[in-house]
């Protein structure tokens, strides 16, 4: 389902300035942490350790691009990104590979030309998903696979304590993004026609990750939320505190999704 422009992203949810990447890439690694385990299994169910020509579109700052990379060091590894400050950061990560700027819904590659085609915490944020995929399907060769590694589904999430005010902070500082990216992946598979395995990357926290998570979201909605809701996160961080990390519960759920293009 596409997006009107209006949804589309905003100013604030892009990177401006090299802080701005520094963080994100700070995020994104604690959230790669928590799942290296399911991310491994789906490498394997691809045999990236073997493949030659690997595309990540929608790339960021790099974190999977440089995970990818310990893993097969000789593949010939390409990240396709529209930020340019975010190709930048890259490359102080991945200084040896190519790194593109460009848009994932029309691929500047030829129809087959790589073995694999992922992205991870992509989709949400684009535009049209159907017409992402059906490009990423494109430039994959027959035999080869297509993942999204990651989407979220803030519809599934649960905290405890629950509180409301997480779910209105949390949906307005991701202005712009389908939250609810993750239940439709199934079905964006079957429309470009592939048959995709669909499972969960989330795990249940232990009680010190999930106060590192709430801290961590904290520090994220202050630096995005918008001014008007600065005092429902006044409210929302009193409440935390209140706590014990032993008493804090969170579970987000993160999908995945995979595919072989069949000739």
């Amino acid at each position: 389902m596409s997006r009107k422009s209006s949804q589309r992203l905003s100013s604030r949810d892009l990177l401006t300035v090299e802080d701005d990447a520094r963080y994100f890439t700070e995020l994104y690694q604690g959230q790669l942490d928590w799942t290296t385990s399911t991310r491994k299994r789906l490498y394997r169910q691809m045999d990236l350790f073997h493949a030659q020509q690997i595309l990540e579109v929608g790339s960021g700052t790099g974190v999977i691009l440089r995970e990818i990379k310990s893993i097969n060091p000789r593949a010939r590894l390409i990240g396709l990104d529209q930020n340019l400050l975010a190709l930048k950061y890259s490359q102080k990560i991945v200084a040896n590979d190519t790194l593109i700027q460009g848009d994932g819904a029309v691929l500047p590659f030829s129809s087959q030309s790589f073995d694999i085609v992922l992205c991870h915490y992509f989709l949400m944020w684009v535009e049209n998903p159907i017409t992402t995929l059906r490009e990423m399907m494109r430039v994959t060769r027959n035999g080869g696979w297509i993942a999204c590694l990651a989407e979220p589904d803030y519809g599934g999430r649960m905290d405890y304590p629950d509180n409301e005010i997480w779910m209105e902070l949390l949906l307005n500082s991701i202005s712009g993004a389908d939250p609810f990216i993750g239940r439709k992946l199934r079905t964006y598979f079957y429309q470009i026609g592939l048959k995709a395995h669909v499972g969960l990357q989330s795990i249940v926290l232990p009680p010190e990750a999930v106060n590192n998570l709430y801290e961590a979201e904290l520090a994220k909605l202050k630096r995005f939320c918008s001014p008007e809701n600065h005092l429902k996160l006044d409210r929302l961080t009193q409440l935390f505190r209140s706590h014990k990390p032993g008493e804090l519960f969170s579970f987000m759920p993160v999908l995945f999704a995979i595919a072989r293009k069949t000739a």
